[in-house]
């Protein structure tokens, strides 16, 4: 037993930082999994169904950030969240189509609001749950890790410290429930990936001579943008008609594609900006 000890209890401090905390106005708390770093965090669907308020996410660091609800699947108990931020501490996601029945596993969430408690048992039963409304059943992992309102949401982890499944209560039933990790990846993959919309008209133009000589020699055109959509990211962001921009997240933008391209790989991320003003290269924060 001592042995066991020692070796799950570094596996929860590497696990921690990837699970949050999902707050909604006087609706209590739920818990969620720092899906990619790039601020996707999942959760049950019934934690945000109903939300009253922004949705508000705290980070094991003690950051808070505001959660937009980026997707839905009420008969999987899955909800997307996105964050603005980049770099986060995802999880480890594992297999669990290969997890198997007396396999030892252990919850990690905030049960009645207590932050970051944790529980063990063993994988009881793989099978499968009346889905809602007469929807197709939803496949399920049983286990007889003790879980409580606030434990939503979170992860049901291997002694690996990966991700297995999502924690779900809301199938019922005497023994604690969770949707398999490979169930939400395979909802995840069927999500178009968010497109980042400036609010700009842009045409291709030169660099004005004295930038050809300076840090950007060797780049022939920018974009000049022509005008500024009214209450967009651009406007919010101090974007102004006759700006050239140079530069996104360190990538040399020429083209409208390149310009999209970078936007989107980008969305839902902090970013950084070099537009040419005048006789100056001036830095833009993009305010989403």
């Amino acid at each position: 037993m001592q042995s066991i000890a020692t070796t799950l209890a570094p596996l929860v401090e590497k696990v921690r930082p990837s699970v949050v905390q999902v707050r909604s106005g006087r609706r209590g708390q739920g818990t969620g999994v720092i899906w990619r770093r790039d601020g996707a965090i999942l959760t049950n669907d019934h934690v945000v169904a109903g939300a009253q308020g922004k949705l508000r996410i705290l980070l094991d660091d003690g950051r808070h950030f505001d959660a937009e609800v980026a997707a839905r699947n009420p008969q999987h108990d899955l909800a997307l969240l996105r964050i603005s931020a980049d770099d986060l501490p995802a999880a480890t996601i594992g297999d669990s189509t290969q997890l198997r029945i007396g396999e030892l596993v252990f919850a990690l969430g905030h049960p009645w609001g207590q932050p970051w408690v944790v529980t063990a048992g063993i994988v009881s039963g793989l099978g499968e749950a009346h889905g809602r409304d007469g929807a197709p059943p939803v496949p399920i992992i049983r286990s007889d890790v003790r879980l409580r309102p606030g434990n939503s949401g979170g992860p049901l982890l291997d002694a690996a410290g990966a991700v297995v499944g999502i924690n779900a209560m809301v199938f019922g039933g005497d023994l604690s429930v969770a949707i398999p990790a490979h169930l939400a990846n395979s909802w995840l993959g069927e999500i178009p990936a968010p497109r980042s919309i400036l609010g700009v008209s842009v045409h291709q133009a030169p660099l004005p001579a004295d930038l050809q000589r300076g840090a950007w020699a060797g780049r022939g055109s920018g974009l000049l943008i022509i005008a500024v959509q009214a209450g967009g990211t651009a406007e919010r962001s101090g974007l102004l008609v006759g700006d050239l921009l140079l530069d996104i997240a360190g990538h040399s933008i020429e083209t409208t594609a390149e310009l999209q391209a970078t936007l989107d790989q980008r969305a839902g991320q902090a970013t950084r900006l070099y537009v040419a003003r005048g006789e100056a290269v001036v830095a833009i924060d993009l305010q989403e």
